[in-house]
């Protein structure tokens, strides 16, 4: 079985690309928490 290797330039794409999709993974949890955050301030406040 020989290796294929991948292009600089394709590799630094996958790459791009993995990282986009776990920012947004990350990204959508953190506005999830914040949203959560804020609702919940606000229940303690108008208490």
């Amino acid at each position: 079985m020989s290796k294929k290797y991948i292009p600089s330039e394709e590799y630094r794409q996958m790459l791009v690309r993995d990282g986009d999709r776990r920012f947004q993974e990350w990204h959508s949890r953190f506005l999830d928490y914040q949203r959560a955050y804020r609702e919940d301030m606000n229940k303690r406040r108008s208490a």
